[in-house]
């Protein structure tokens, strides 16, 4: 998103129903996927897709990063559509699926200022999931228990396996869309979202023989200590991560929230997560290694809503076999002339 808020008073319906009352355990919450060696995830964000654009000029471009790429899963981390119709979204996803390639996303602060609900389009993803599961129809990834107690519309985890055993846990969450109380400005992780993580990330070491599994976190809005990590960085150049040859930039101020709900402090304390990816600001791709953890924005994939030209693409997080599941990134430029 930009730096200012931006608010459509004619589309934008606060979203005021309170979560649902059903308590699943933390295996509910679990996809699972097969790891292959080096395994290759390709973030891709803000794409911002909506009923007046030319679609086809934007699947050309990204078509450019996922060849070239290779992926093996590929993750939207929110801002997917804006201004968007069911017909949009449904045509998106159904790209998507022709790519071959595994899929799941999340959602940003803009996903609701559309022409459907959010609950829709869970719905419509779980359906892509459960035609995956029956009869390979679809690559998607996709879990939502509309009816839980956990705020948000994208909580869930792929647990990628290895010999029967869970290699690396991959944990998709909603960042949410904006805050009313006290303040208006962009949301944050809420507890009984902290919590579900908490419970996520214990029944899984409970399940390894009480050993931590490492983790990846892929969500739309960063949090607030991107700010110190980016402090950080500035003080330590060693703790920048960017590949060779792509700049670490931060061209606008993070717009993370405004209130610390304390997530990070709780991330720190699990030991499981090692690597965050977001999105969001869409003229930052810095990653950078702050206290043992990598944040990294992910590179814009179109050039919807504002962007900069030179900043265009994708990121492939590639996590690798040895026993500390190191991390080594590669970055997809291109520019929209190679496909006009």
């Amino acid at each position: 998103m930009k730096n200012k808020l931006v608010f459509f008073p004619s589309l934008f319906a606060v979203c005021l129903t309170a979560c649902g009352n059903k308590a699943y355990e933390a295996k509910d919450y679990i996809l699972k996927m097969n790891y292959e060696s080096d395994f290759r995830i390709l973030q891709l964000t803000d794409t911002h897709l909506g009923d007046k654009d030319n679609t086809k000029l934007h699947y050309d471009f990204m078509e450019l990063t996922i060849k070239e790429a290779k992926p093996k899963l590929i993750v939207v981390t929110g801002d997917v559509f804006t201004f968007a119709s069911k017909g949009t979204a449904i045509d998106f996803f159904a790209w998507l699926d022709k790519q071959q390639v595994p899929w799941t996303l999340t959602f940003g602060n803009h996903d609701e200022q559309c022409w459907f609900s959010i609950d829709w389009v869970t719905s419509y993803l779980n359906n892509l999931n459960k035609k995956r599961e029956k009869d390979h129809s679809s690559y998607c990834y996709f879990l939502d228990l509309q009816d839980d107690k956990v705020k948000g519309n994208a909580n869930f985890a792929i647990n990628l396996m290895k010999d029967d055993k869970v290699f690396e846990q991959l944990i998709i969450m909603d960042s949410n869309r904006y805050n009313y109380k006290g303040y208006f400005g962009y949301d944050y992780f809420h507890q009984d979202q902290i919590d579900w993580y908490t419970s996520l990330v214990n029944q899984t070491k409970a399940d390894n023989n009480d050993k931590i599994v490492p983790s990846l976190m892929f969500y739309h809005i960063p949090l607030p200590e991107v700010n110190d990590a980016w402090e950080a960085a500035k003080n330590d150049k060693s703790l920048i991560l960017n590949p060779t040859g792509s700049e670490a930039q931060e061209n606008e101020k993070p717009c993370n929230p405004l209130y610390n709900s304390g997530f990070y402090k709780v991330i720190k304390e699990l030991g499981s997560t090692h690597g965050m990816y977001f999105g969001h600001d869409h003229i930052n791709n810095f990653i950078i290694n702050y206290e043992g953890i990598h944040f990294g924005y992910g590179i814009k994939a179109t050039d919807r809503v504002y962007a900069d030209d030179s900043l265009l693409g994708g990121r492939v997080i590639t996590l690798h076999d040895d026993e500390s599941h190191s991390l080594t990134y590669e970055d997809y430029y291109h520019t929209y002339k190679e496909v006009m």
